[in-house]
């Protein structure tokens, strides 16, 4: 097609493929734990006998899991000024050195509220894959609702899920490239940015795609080796 490829570009712009790599980095750390410690609780609840409980999170995850994310960040960027609601926002928004704290905290929720609705589904069929005997084993012991589900129950459903939790996690970590939406300088939005100062759309592509590939495979080797260690635990056992 008589296409000259010119990869001198990306040295030329290395410091905003970095800027990107650390804000994607930031979004996924950031993400993955606090979707993983929501998306638990609302799985807990999910399975939860008590009717209250149960209900609301059944509504979280319905609500959030069926609601496009990209709806959910510009709902949540243009509805709520997160930096005035919550103005502790903007002392973590200099710590992690963010150039728009309220776009990036915008599309960190959203990104936190989708991925736990199906966390939370993923929970609550690891929970329910554990054997009522258990259950029942433990409240024999004494034990109360809180000590067997802390203790008994959800230890032995994390060794289940450990695997549909990794495509989650690298489902958010891919997600993220939607937060260039609201202007969010991550990974994505550097391509964007190269591409029409350079008309150089393949190179930064390319670059970028690698980094990507990048973080999902050592999110999934990382994945793998807890994986590894809960099964050599249950072998052990």
């Amino acid at each position: 097609m008589g296409y000259e490829f010119d990869w001198s570009v990306l040295l030329e712009y290395k410091g905003l493929l970095i800027t990107g790599l650390l804000t994607t980095i930031k979004l996924s750390v950031i993400g993955i734990f606090l979707s993983f410690i929501i998306g638990s609780l609302i799985g807990i609840g999910r399975a939860s006998k008590n009717f209250w409980l149960s209900l609301f999170s059944s509504y979280y995850v319905e609500s959030f899991r069926n609601i496009p994310l990209i709806v959910q960040m510009f709902f949540i960027y243009f509805t709520f000024t997160l930096t005035n609601v919550f103005p502790f926002l903007n002392t973590w928004g200099d710590y992690l050195h963010l150039n728009d704290t309220n776009a990036f905290f915008s599309a960190l929720i959203a990104l936190v509220l989708y991925t736990s609705a199906y966390i939370a589904e993923v929970v609550k069929a690891g929970i329910n894959a554990v054997a009522n005997g258990q259950k029942e084993a433990a409240q024999s012991l004494g034990m109360n609702s809180f000590q067997v589900m802390w203790f008994i129950i959800y230890p032995q459903a994390i060794k289940i899920i450990i695997p549909p939790i990794t495509n989650q996690f690298l489902n958010l970590i891919k997600n993220s490239s939607l937060a260039m939406t609201l202007g969010v300088a991550e990974l994505t939005f550097a391509t964007q940015q190269i591409d029409s100062e350079t008309f150089r759309g393949f190179e930064a592509a390319t670059a970028v795609t690698i980094l990507y590939m990048i973080l999902t495979l050592f999110t999934s080797f990382v994945m793998n080796l807890i994986d590894m260690k809960f099964s050599k635990g249950v072998k052990n056992v």
